[in-house]
């Protein structure tokens, strides 16, 4: 080789080391995003003041920002600019969120700050590992739950495995909504037997949304089990045999399920159902909506059970340090009073902090529970029956993909 050519492959030698040095150097540091000093894929993280403001990215799966969340979210970073410079709000489909998450974890660069859904958003998430875990590892960092929910409420909880804090909770249903002006008080159905023989004799005026993008659908179908007397309603594959055998008979008799709780409500009020199983969200905002008419008919089921339902706040894999402080901080406000009290004012009539009531919560709240929270049904109501957690977000993953196997791909069948 040539002095010339030694020379070459010494310098292309010492760039590949410099390549790789550098290489190594930015992974030791997480590879930060422009303007923060660490971030990391990794299980774990722990949280950093961040030197000046940070902005931050919420992506909502679950209907959160318009019940009461971005209100909330926007008073947070009011109270703090020296922690939040500015908020940018996405929304997506409950089954599409876990993709964009994957997304950008695969691009390597996190821009999602807080992720806020349902058990079905947590449940895809946590099934493609990209959620940290942050109930045990910053309980420091966020308040004592324990001092703040009851047993329905820590139950609820458990099933994120700490991927999530629990920011909203209801008792949610399912109960039915019916058109009074066509359906009979009498003749409403109070059993699940009951309902399948109206829905036989009214074939395509019952129906109920797609589970995986509902939670009226989920409350539904989760409930079933219970009346139904399946041998383990808490396991979807081995303990619902009453309830799919049921869903595929019922599904008979249903021209189709609409892919949202949104489209199952603009059916109901154009009047193309005139019975649909809901849930207490849905039943308030859509008659304050005028979606449905206010003196639209609801009934109890004989046998009454409540699936609890609830939004968590989940925290992307891949985010910064610097990210992770100021969303435990904003978790942390999301479940306080002032926050829990906006979400009484948009269709729930509970929260995920026990200490905040419609009771306790001033005139605002009490004027919109007169007006539109059924005060001559709901009280009562709630009282009645049981309460049940709802399935565990793996659990709920495999009721979806059977539930789309054994009942939705055969509508119209």
């Amino acid at each position: 080789m040539t002095q010339q050519g030694v020379a070459r492959g010494g310098r292309a030698r010492a760039f590949t080391g410099a390549a790789v040095a550098l290489a190594a150097a930015l992974t030791i540091a997480g590879c930060g995003a422009p303007g923060t000093d660490s971030s990391s894929d990794a299980d774990s993280l722990t949280p950093k003041k961040p030197a000046k403001p940070i902005k931050l990215t919420v992506m909502d799966g679950g209907g959160n920002l318009a019940g009461g969340g971005k209100a909330a979210i926007d008073a947070f970073v009011k109270a703090n600019p020296d922690l939040v410079s500015g908020v940018t709000y996405q929304t997506a489909a409950g089954p599409d969120v876990a993709g964009k998450v994957r997304a950008q974890r695969s691009g390597g660069k996190m821009d999602i700050s807080l992720v806020l859904g349902g058990p079905d958003v947590l449940g895809a998430a946590e099934k493609q590992d990209l959620l940290l875990e942050q109930v045990e590892a910053n309980a420091e960092s966020l308040p004592d739950l324990s001092a703040i929910q009851d047993a329905p409420r820590a139950e609820l909880q458990k099933t994120a495995h700490g991927l999530g804090v629990l920011i909203n909770y209801d008792p949610n249903g399912p109960f039915i909504d019916y058109n009074p002006d066509k359906v009979d008080a009498g003749d409403v159905p109070a059993t699940p037997e009951e309902l399948l023989e109206w829905a036989k004799a009214h074939k395509g005026e019952f129906a109920y949304a797609q589970p995986s993008g509902s939670g009226s659908g989920r409350a539904f179908i989760q409930a079933l089990p219970y009346m139904l007397g399946d041998s383990d309603p808490q396991d979807p594959v081995k303990g619902w045999d009453k309830t799919w055998d049921y869903l595929a008979e019922l599904g008979e008799y249903v021209n189709s399920y609409p892919a949202s709780s949104t489209i199952l409500a603009q059916q109901f009020g154009a009047g193309q159902l005139e019975v649909i199983p809901t849930i207490i969200a849905h039943d308030v905002s859509n008659r304050k909506t005028k979606t449905w008419p206010a003196d639209t008919g609801i009934a109890l089921f004989d046998n009454q059970n409540w699936i609890s339902d609830g939004h968590f706040a989940m925290v992307p894999k891949g985010v910064s340090a610097e990210t992770l402080y100021v969303v435990l901080k904003l978790e942390s406000y999301l479940v306080g009073r002032e926050a829990q009290q906006e979400r009484l004012t948009t269709g729930v009539l509970t929260t995920a902090n026990k200490d905040v009531t419609t009771e306790n919560s001033g005139s605002k709240v009490s004027v919109f529970v007169e007006e539109w929270g059924r005060p001559d049904f709901y009280p009562k109501a709630l009282k009645t029956g049981e309460v049940r957690v709802a399935l565990a977000p793996d659990k709920m993953q495999e009721a979806f993909d059977l539930w789309q196997r054994n009942v939705g791909s055969k509508v119209g069948s």
